[in-house]
């Protein structure tokens, strides 16, 4: 134990993921429902691609910096280490060697470690698989989608067998405790 806490549980880690799951989600997801619904009439849209052409790489601008928001701002500086589900489950994303995780530890773990490399289970993920290939002409979506799983597998794998630090954890140095 460190004076943040000990190794969260696997259960409350597993139920923070969900509900971060789906409240960033939401959270990226709001900036394309409005574009849609202004350009479409409905909020059902979240397919970059079937936006007009003029809103696809601004409505997929904002939903990034609406995630990155979600995902980085409020664990990076508002409640440091913690998301909204962290917070509420009282775990916190710690430096492995048990002091307050810096920024550049938060951005590496929550941008890189989880939209970027990870990311199949991530709304953002999609949203820049999307991007890349409007940018480039080239479908990357599905390839990218395959390989976030399998890294996110392996992912899950470590959190389970080593030490509850998943891939993102060990990428940044960082761990998640829990303090009651």
């Amino acid at each position: 134990m460190n004076e943040y806490g000990t190794k969260a549980p696997l259960t409350r880690r597993f139920i923070a993921y969900l509900v971060d799951w789906y409240l960033g989600g939401l959270a990226t997801a709001l900036p394309l429902s409005v574009i849609s619904a202004k350009t479409l009439g409905s909020m059902q849209n979240q397919t970059i691609g079937k936006l007009p052409a003029q809103y696809q790489m601004i409505g997929a601008t904002l939903a990034i910096l609406f995630a990155l928001g979600y995902y980085v701002l409020i664990p990076g500086v508002i409640w440091r280490g913690q998301t909204p589900a962290k917070r509420w489950l009282k775990l916190t994303i710690v430096s492995k060697d048990g002091k307050k995780a810096s920024f550049g530890q938060i951005v590496l773990r929550q941008a890189v470690g989880i939209v970027l490399i990870e990311g199949s289970l991530v709304t953002a993920s999609s949203i820049w698989h999307q991007m890349v290939s409007l940018a480039t002409g080239v479908d990357v979506v599905r390839p990218l989608m395959y390989a976030g799983g399998a890294i996110t597998a392996i992912s899950c794998a470590l959190v389970i067998f080593a030490g509850r630090r998943a891939l993102h954890d060990f990428l940044a140095g960082t761990e998640v405790v829990f303090k009651p």
